[in-house]
């Protein structure tokens, strides 16, 4: 149900990049229509997996229902959104330097956001390099917050008691992840794809990537349980 979330996601993204505003009420509140959608799917997405992950955490492979899964995720909801405040920014903030580094050294002339279409392979490895740099973070806080059931902030203390190259495997599947990141930059963008075949491959991408994603939340929770970590603070009204 994530993964199809996930491929819904992709097409109302299509419907809103193709709309033109311009001139045309209709065309306007419809675009406007397609982002608030958008913005639904993404969160319910978000509240699945953090939900998969707690259930995951408190009752192991027990099937659980969708309803049950977003009640578990609605309880982090502030946190996952601090947490994706926070670190979104960071990745893209960071991405931009290591890019404007590459382009000193290079002979790209672009700029940074319109890099995504002029030099796609320069942009992903950009971001790649910022994920890794940021992959404790990035990997381990939400897990921690799932399990512990603390802040944002006081995951990010705990990290500094993880130690992630002992968990090997999710480490590796990460390495894959980013090194799928990189592949899609040789994919037609949603916005230009037109052909059955081209929405096909984008399709699969997001599958195969939204699978291996589901599978590193799991790996990431189970890690983190495994490390007996424990938050003696008292959660505040705020969480």
């Amino acid at each position: 149900m994530i993964i199809g979330l996930n491929v819904l996601c992709l097409l109302v993204n299509k419907l809103h990049l193709t709309a033109q505003p311009e001139g045309n009420t209709i065309e306007s509140v419809m675009r406007l229509a397609h982002l608030l959608i958008l913005a639904i799917i993404i969160l319910t997405i978000m509240l699945l997996t953090v939900g998969l992950q707690r259930t995951v955490y408190l009752e192991g492979q027990k099937r659980q229902s969708p309803l049950v899964l977003l009640r578990t995720g609605r309880y982090f909801l502030w946190r996952v959104i601090k947490f994706r405040l926070i670190f979104a920014p960071a990745v893209w903030i960071l991405a931009w330097l290591i890019f404007l580094a590459t382009k000193e050294l290079t002979s790209i002339e672009t700029d940074f956001l319109k890099s995504a279409e002029a030099a796609p392979l320069v942009y992903g490895l950009s971001f790649a390099a910022a994920s890794l740099v940021l992959v404790t973070p990035l990997l381990l806080m939400l897990p921690l917050m799932v399990v512990l059931d603390c802040p944002v902030f006081a995951s990010f203390k705990l990290l500094r008691q993880c130690k992630l190259l002992d968990a090997k495997e999710l480490v590796m599947l990460f390495l894959i992840s980013t090194a799928l990141m990189l592949l899609r930059g040789f994919f037609p963008s949603v916005k230009s794809a037109s052909t059955i075949s081209e929405w096909l491959l984008i399709i699969a991408w997001h599958i195969v990537h939204g699978f291996l994603n589901l599978v590193i939340a799991v790996l990431a929770v189970r890690f983190a349980a495994s490390l007996d970590l424990v938050h003696q603070k008292k959660r505040s009204s705020e969480d």
